[in-house]
């Protein structure tokens, strides 16, 4: 049996998606269900015994986060690390959904390139998302030590037809009469990731843990191939709209720097992950255009753009 909190988020919806199809059995939880800052609702539902729980509930506002503090350190910290102790008393194994944001500050650079973050790499953090998700990170690692029953997958970008993300967020804008032109940030590189192949990864995982595969690692960082910018991503979501008829209309897109659009949190400038782990358990992870043009054109979800 798998549990999944946070069943109305992006990574939650598809995950059921996918479970439908499956030979697993599963249940979800959305937050009015089970909000996982109430320990005795925790002990209570973990007491079923689930032989898994993947936790998808954060506390995703990155820029009101710096203004409640309190609330995503209880949700990103001290939630994070009372579920890895009650799943640890019970021998569930836990699996976690952090982020790139672990990594927002001074990128490596190695013979003058920029190198790739690893899932060994010292994490630099600022900001109170970025720390309260890193937090998180080191409490199930505080609590589980050497056992082999914790998974926290590290992801970026995360996009689906689900929710608030930022094709559905450019495709708005575009969509737009009164505006003319878009202006979007071009010195911030990562990697874009679609939630239902980020669901397709962890259904992957959760078939090597039935087959008791020992070289699982305990961290994974998990996005689709290929790199980006946020001006990148917004030129391809326009091209890839007007192909698909989501879009009638073309508008100049605009590069800017980070320092033109100012915001409360600091965005990490280079947050490109190493995924040489999760190649071990996904031989073929697509580039993110090859997905973006997928999500966009899925006839199961195509509703989802009328944004």
């Amino acid at each position: 049996m798998i549990f999944i909190t946070g069943s109305t988020g992006q990574l939650g919806q598809e995950l059921s998606r996918l479970l439908n199809d499956s030979i697993y059995t599963y249940r979800t939880f959305a937050l009015s269900e089970w909000d996982i800052t109430d320990l005795h609702r925790s002990q209570e539902i973990l007491d079923i015994q689930p032989d898994i729980l993947i936790n998808a509930s954060a506390y995703t506002a990155v820029d009101r986060s710096e203004e409640e503090r309190e609330i995503a350190r209880e949700v990103n910290s001290a939630a994070v690390g009372a579920l890895a102790e009650e799943c640890k008393k019970r021998n569930i194994r836990f699996i976690h959904i952090s982020t790139d944001f672990v990594f927002t500050l001074n990128p490596i650079v190695e013979d003058g390139h920029l190198r790739y973050w690893k899932t060994n790499s010292p994490t630099r953090t600022l900001g109170a998302y970025a720390e309260t998700k890193k937090q998180g990170e080191e409490f199930i690692q505080s609590v589980f030590g050497d056992s082999p029953n914790y998974h926290i997958i590290r992801t970026s970008w995360l996009y689906s037809s689900f929710g608030m993300n930022f094709p559905r967020t450019i495709l708005r804008l575009l969509k737009d009469p009164s505006r003319k032109e878009l202006k979007v940030i071009e010195d911030q590189i990562g990697r874009p990731t679609w939630a239902f192949r980020l669901a397709e990864f962890l259904l992957n995982l959760i078939a090597s843990i039935h087959k008791k595969d020992g070289n699982l690692k305990p961290i994974y960082h998990f996005s689709n191939s290929g790199i980006a910018s946020w001006y990148d991503f917004a030129v391809a979501v326009q091209e890839i709209g007007l192909k698909k008829g989501i879009l009638k209309e073309k508008k100049l897109i605009l590069p800017i720097p980070t320092e033109a659009y100012p915001t409360p949190a600091v965005r990490p400038r280079f947050s490109v992950m190493d995924l040489s782990e999760s190649y071990e358990l996904m031989e073929k992870i697509p580039h993110w255009r090859e997905d973006l043009e997928l999500c966009l054109g899925d006839p199961k979800t195509i509703l989802g753009w009328n944004v």
